[in-house]
């Protein structure tokens, strides 16, 4: 199948040209891996034969197939560029091509496989057998059935007791299936048909449709096609529905003043709101000194955030303050937490839910710097990663951000790759720069962050900006080194190097003056 959508040739290209940040922007907007462009080359192929082994690896982590037993695959592996590239397709188990595509699903999963992430508020309970133990919020998001059953005749209750009719086998096929955990591959006959039993009931039209399909396919290879479509197409819907349950959290959100969170009739109504929350998320209004947002959410998705998962599996008040029920549940009519946001704008924290709900990566330049501190804070590499892609690809950020500011911010956050693009920016305009005293500024900070600063020490801007004028002015690195470092000085009258003398000149001029040797 082919796919002329602009996101998805547009991660064919990185996939040539192996950004493995940009590669991994587009996976999070949903973008099939396992379709072909007008030339019949899947992303999977393109890097592969681009030799760009770290995209190779992103796109199997995100479930792209590389079945050796079919076309595609074959032209993968016999098509890399190098033999590294070919071991990984080789040993990469075709079992793992139907796992969960985006960290968020994978995150799902691990809600209900991983017993360390105890979070549940509902159980199941079925006679002589053991419990199923679930999220009610999750649920509702997925199923209108289950919405309708916690607004209703389920809202006050932890435990439900199971008729003797409905066999246990059904609600774990089901279970699985709302937390994205892969189970295609697993449905045998009888599976199939208890399975079949409850999708229209409980409205779950994707799965019925995949086993109506895949009763009419009887050869292997064309099945696992099947699973690997479907299992796509299951994790885009559970975005879509997660992140109209984003948009829920949203649009309940209250505004209060500080003094009354405690007493205030409205946050008591926020606790049985249609989220079914266990947690509030409070973030300071920055046009309202002395108030604050606060959003009903869910602590078993904010444990994405390394920062949340230590919060909350630790001795501090926000973890302790949890009380269960004597279902081993989490009792949320007691001792509610409320958590803060590192950030002063609800624009912003709504982008870094929107991330850890659904995976969300689709970050305005106007947010993208302090989303990319909020997430520093929280521990959440990837979003930084994609914040600052934001900044880099904008061409309107330094329209309304200095690059100082730019320079200033990956220091603290410690995202070289921002360092990088400014060091790029000063140096491709480096005539205006040089001049700006805010460019001598920010040398004065790169020298201080040397610890124990020794003779021999460089400063890492200027270093960084040594390195981006060679690449503006073309200069061949290697032929570079063979040219002692007088002749370049004193022979400006070379073709090739004149223009980069002319830069360097100003730059070392800058740094004697400065009393600066780097």
């Amino acid at each position: 199948m082919r796919i002329d959508g602009d996101n998805f040739k547009e991660l064919c290209y990185w996939c040539r040209i192996g950004s493995v940040e940009n590669v991994d922007r587009l996976v999070s907007t949903g973008v099939n891996l396992n379709l072909n462009d007008e030339f019949d080359n899947s992303p999977l192929f393109l890097a592969s034969l681009c030799g760009n082994e770290e995209v190779v690896k992103l796109l199997l982590k995100r479930g792209a197939v590389c079945d050796r037993d079919r076309f595609e695959g074959a032209r993968c592996i016999y098509g890399a560029l190098t033999d590294s590239i070919r071991n990984i397709l080789l040993a990469f188990d075709i079992s793992k091509a139907v796992d969960s595509k985006q960290p968020f699903a994978a995150h799902l999963s691990s809600l209900l496989t991983d017993p360390s992430i105890r979070s549940h508020d509902i159980v199941f309970q079925f006679p002589g057998l053991k419990n199923i133990k679930l999220h009610k919020f999750l649920l509702a998001a997925r199923s209108s059935y289950f919405e309708e059953k916690f607004q209703g005749p389920w809202m006050d209750k932890h435990l439900i007791k199971m008729p003797d009719w409905v066999p246990q086998k059904s609600l774990e096929i089901i279970s699985r299936f709302m937390y994205l955990v892969p189970i295609l591959h697993e449905l045998g006959p009888t599976e199939t048909g208890i399975a079949k039993k409850f999708c229209k009931k409980l409205e779950l039209l994707d799965l019925l449709e995949h086993i109506d399909k895949a009763r009419h396919i009887a050869d292997p290879s064309e099945k696992s096609k099947l699973a690997t479509e479907s299992q796509f197409r299951f994790s885009e819907r559970a975005r879509h529905q997660m992140r109209a349950f984003v948009g829920k959290i949203i649009k309940q959100k209250i505004c209060l003043p500080v003094e009354q969170t405690g007493s205030s009739e409205r946050i008591k109504m926020l606790k049985s709101s249609v989220c079914i929350p266990d947690v509030f998320v409070a973030v300071c209004e920055k046009n309202r000194p002395g108030y604050r947002w606060f959003y009903p959410c869910h602590r078993s998705i904010l444990v994405r955030s390394e920062y949340f998962k230590i919060m909350f599996s630790s001795n501090f008040k926000e973890a302790s303050s949890y009380s269960q029920t004597p279902e081993g549940t989490v009792d949320r009519s007691k001792n509610f937490p409320v958590i803060s946001f590192p950030c002063s704008d609800s624009a912003v924290a709504e982008l870094i839910l929107a991330y850890l709900y659904y995976d969300n990566t689709d970050i305005s330049w106007e947010f993208a710097l302090d989303v990319l501190v909020a997430a520093d804070a929280l521990f959440t590499d990837r979003l930084k990663t994609m914040a600052a892609v934001a900044i880099m690809q904008s061409t309107e950020f330094l329209n309304h951000h200095s690059i100082f500011e730019v320079l200033y911010v990956a220091w603290d956050t410690r995202m070289e790759r921002l360092e990088h693009y400014a060091a790029e920016v000063i140096a491709n305009d480096f005539k205006f720069y040089c001049h700006d005293p805010r460019f001598e500024e920010a040398v004065i900070k790169s020298s201080r962050r040397i610890q124990n600063r020794q003779e021999a020490d460089t400063i890492e801007l200027v270093d960084d900006i040594r390195y981006q004028l060679l690449k503006k002015h073309n200069v061949d690195t290697e032929e570079f080194e063979e040219i002692s470092w007088d002749e370049v000085i004193t022979e400006p009258s070379k073709t090739v190097l004149s223009p980069y003398n002319k830069d360097i000149e100003m730059l070392e001029a800058l740094l004697n003056r400065m009393g600066l040797i780097a």
